[in-house]
């Protein structure tokens, strides 16, 4: 019996949906190359044409930047996603970002995040693309590239071991 025949060691699957509205890229195409790189986690990049940034999955807020434009949340299986939108987003200080969600707080996949304004940010930022990412307890990802609908759509699919 090999360890993945194991009942305690079991792979199971985790779908992430459209986070927002737009066109899905590999990650190797955003800005920004510690995320092009893989370097914060596997995933794939948007970039946006709705405003509405909702949760890709049921999870735990674990992480809102002070800015809101990086949130992280607690799935399943203690995988961590993280959402983070534009390059160099820390320089708005916040602006165009209306967080919608706080810390500790538990969400179903499709609930509000954050609401951006998009002509207010783009103004301030070369690049607004967002990273969708898994940067913690995946083995590997499948992502669906292509024009999507918030919350409609799987973007990514995250292959989990069970513990």
């Amino acid at each position: 019996m090999t360890t993945l025949d194991k009942p305690s060691s079991q792979l199971t699957k985790l779908d992430l949906v459209a986070p927002i509205s737009g066109e899905a890229l590999p990650l190797t195409e955003h800005y920004e190359p510690v995320i092009s790189h893989g370097l914060q986690g596997q995933g794939i990049m948007l970039k946006p044409l709705g405003s509405r940034l909702v949760a890709p999955c049921d999870g735990v807020i674990t992480e809102v930047a002070a800015t809101s434009h990086q949130i992280k949340l607690q799935a399943s299986h203690g995988v961590i996603v993280e959402l983070t939108c534009g390059s160099s987003a820390i320089t708005t200080h916040g602006v165009g970002f209306t967080r919608k969600i706080n810390v500790g707080q538990r969400v179903k996949q499709g609930d509000p995040l954050i609401e951006l304004d998009l002509i207010n940010i783009r103004k301030q930022l070369p690049h607004l693309d967002i990273a969708l990412l898994i940067s913690h307890g995946v083995l590997t990802t499948k992502p669906q590239y292509g024009n999507v609908r918030v919350a409609e759509e799987t973007v990514l699919t995250g292959i989990i071991k069970q513990k």
